[in-house]
């Protein structure tokens, strides 16, 4: 063959494949369009809607299990710890004088709440990832009996009531409180709570349980955040009180003060509507107590300082005398002392104008607040022995519970339970999640917006535009491995670059985190598994009729009355099975007044009957309100065909997902 006739055999030979690429590509755009019923849509990668199973994505998988500590209960004469394991499915009981671990017992179930009843022979731990509550002979760390309750417990507290022997128990998945009897062990009521009911404490005289609710919620879009303490009376299970907490949202802490009449709440001050360019200036969270009198009148105080902050304040305790409280930051690995007597004696002094803008006034905790304790890592449980003289910190993140003594608030040691987990990468991507160290001045952590890697219930103004432009729900990350790319807008293809770049321009307001700590933190975030919002005891079990219906619903081709429904108007195309998400971004006529845009990436839906609020900027406060209030023109799905029964049919299926 001539060199020209090769020149020319090959240049066909180019011009033949080029000519099948570019008539494949038209042809894989052309089915693309069709099946995503998006004309104009360009083109996406195959997998957009040919997704990879559940099973193949990094939270479905196996991974190390760690010693973290959750709940912690000291026995009435102070020398025995009992520490509850969840990520073990392991009670530990520890020996107070030599610090060490003498005995471990198997508790199914995720064990993460504890307490003791008044003899200490009888242990009750809350087991959130089976919702029960088991109770264990201390002399033996056997199981007694186990009781079914509401989704995810989170604490349990026993109580002495005069109509006898009482456990209150928080659910924090379900959004209610159990109140048992405990011989026999039954569940007497389940009292509808606020959002996610988190941590309960009990009167001395059993007469009233305070329930803090760890999420806020608002009423209207552009309306004041709260969350909430709901007071009940522990013998009959009848809510007494409903006290609110304005602008907080964390509040997951939550103890007695007997002698002054007091109940103690740890929150964050959140102002979610303010440009998140005032990080800068440290208005957008900031952390504080609640103090709740027998009047029901809440002041809340600050604990942060006016350059440094404390984030993600967890557990709170009280000493038996009432003098000192000590308040857990998670963010800060710090211990927070408050002098009691000080903190009485400026509330006595205060006016009405001066106690409602004590948060606000960053010079105030000078005045009560008189150490903090550095701790390891992620500090969330706190208790207290009997006579006050030693405070146990749960270390969650370095597998330690630190011992201190209250006289000197000096550490006397530590309860060793695992090895940290330095050499996990999920762990150490987790340590970066719940640290404050790479915020400006430390204000809040990832954790501050999504505890459990979920969300917090707000909407935030990302844009430095103007008040009120363009709001954005926050999102959860919670089962969010392979939902790529990220953000409202879809602008961000890894969590990478989400967490990186545009965390520390719109966020962080400093330096991005170091890339070695960021893939970390990518790598946790992609093991978080999605939100159960289903009992236990209905995991993997046969659809509802009423689910069935609503699954129906969801997948179908055509009204009830027969005619086509277009493919871009089906469920099922936006949100694609079995990340019921096709990646893409769409307009479903939600754009409001002050946004500048009206195309969304569509959002996965496992786990969405906990995600709420609802829509990009959350003004659905359910799921219902997306198609009741807020659906135009059948722009989001046909729904104009709907019944009120079909819609709660469909509610019920999402539920389930």
């Amino acid at each position: 063959m001539s060199l020209n006739r090769a020149i020319l055999f090959a240049t066909l030979l180019v011009l033949a494949g080029a000519a099948a690429t570019t008539g494949g590509r038209v042809a894989v755009l052309a089915h693309e369009r069709r099946m995503s019923g998006l004309p104009k849509l360009g083109y996406v990668s195959c997998v957009h809607c040919h997704q990879r199973g559940l099973d193949t994505l990094p939270w479905a998988k196996s991974r190390p299990h760690h010693d973290a500590p959750g709940g912690i209960a000291v026995s009435p004469d102070g020398k025995t710890l009992f520490i509850a394991l969840d990520d073990r499915d392991e009670v530990a009981e520890a020996d107070v004088a030599s610090l060490s671990v003498t005995r471990r017992a198997r508790v199914p179930g995720g064990p993460f709440g504890l307490a003791l009843d008044g003899t200490g022979k009888r242990l009750f731990v809350a087991c959130r990832q089976h919702d029960r509550v088991a109770v264990l002979d201390t002399r033996d760390l056997k199981e007694q009996a186990a009781i079914s309750v509401g989704i995810r417990p989170t604490d349990v507290a026993y109580c002495l009531t005069p109509a006898g022997e009482r456990l209150i128990v928080p659910n924090s998945g379900s959004d209610n409180i159990s109140v048992l009897s405990v011989s026999p062990l039954l569940e007497l009521t389940r009292t509808a709570a606020g959002r996610e009911p988190y941590a309960v404490a009990v009167s001395g005289d059993g007469g009233r349980a305070f329930i803090a609710n760890r999420m806020a919620v608002h009423d209207q879009i552009l309306s004041q955040p709260y969350s909430e303490v709901t007071v009940l009376s522990p013998a009959n299970g009848h809510v007494l009180a409903r006290e609110t907490l304005h602008s907080a949202h964390l509040a997951e802490g939550i103890t007695g003060v007997p002698t002054r009449g007091w109940t103690l709440n740890s929150l964050v001050r959140v102002s979610n509507l303010v440009p998140i360019t005032q990080v800068k200036d440290g208005w957008v969270m900031s952390t504080g107590v609640a103090i709740s009198n027998r009047d029901g009148e809440v002041t809340q105080v600050p604990l942060d300082e006016a350059n440094a902050y404390f984030p993600d304040p967890s557990g709170v305790v009280a000493s038996p005398d009432g003098r000192r409280a000590y308040v857990a930051s998670a963010g800060s690995d710090v211990v927070t002392v408050l002098d009691l007597d000080k903190l009485a004696a400026w509330l006595a002094k205060a006016g009405e104008a001066e106690r409602t803008d004590a948060m606000d006034n960053m010079a105030l905790s000078y005045r009560y607040v008189v150490a903090r304790i550095p701790t390891g890592c992620d500090p969330q449980h706190l208790a207290l022995s009997s006579d006050g003289s030693r405070l146990f910190v749960a270390e969650r993140l370095d597998d330690r519970v630190l011992v201190v003594d209250t006289a000197s608030l000096k550490p006397v040691g530590r309860i060793v339970l695992g090895d940290g987990g330095l050499d996990d990468p999920i762990r150490l991507g987790e340590r970066v999640f719940t640290r404050a160290l790479y915020t400006f001045q430390g204000q809040f952590s990832c954790r501050s917006c999504h505890p459990d890697g979920h969300v917090d219930g707000l909407s935030y103004d990302f844009d430095g535009a103007g008040v009120g432009d363009n709001l954005l729900a926050n999102r959860s990350l919670c089962g969010v491995a392979g939902t790529e790319p990220f953000k409202w807008n879809g602008r961000n293809p890894t969590l990478q670059y989400q967490d990186g770049p545009r965390f520390a321009r719109v966020l962080m307001r400093t330096d991005q985190i170091p890339e070695p700590q960021l893939d970390q933190l990518a790598t946790f975030i992609k093991h978080i598994p999605p939100t159960r919002t289903v009992p236990w005891s209905r995991v993997g079990q046969p659809l509802t009729p009423a689910e069935e219906r609503g699954r129906k619903l969801f997948f179908a081709t055509k009204r009830t009355d027969g005619t086509p429904i277009p493919r871009a108007l089906q469920c099922q195309t936006c949100h694609r099975p079995p990340l019921f998400t096709d990646r893409l971004l769409t307009s479903v006529g939600t754009k409001g007044t002050q946004d500048t845009s009206g195309v969304f990436d569509t959002p996965h839906l496992i786990g969405v009957g906990a995600m709420a609020p609802y829509l990009h900027d959350g003004r659905a406060r359910t799921l219902e309100e997306i198609w009741t209030i807020y659906q135009t023109d059948d722009k989001h799905g046909v729904s104009s065909y709907w019944s009120k029964l079909q819609l709660n049919d469909l509610v019920e299926y999402l539920k389930t997902l």
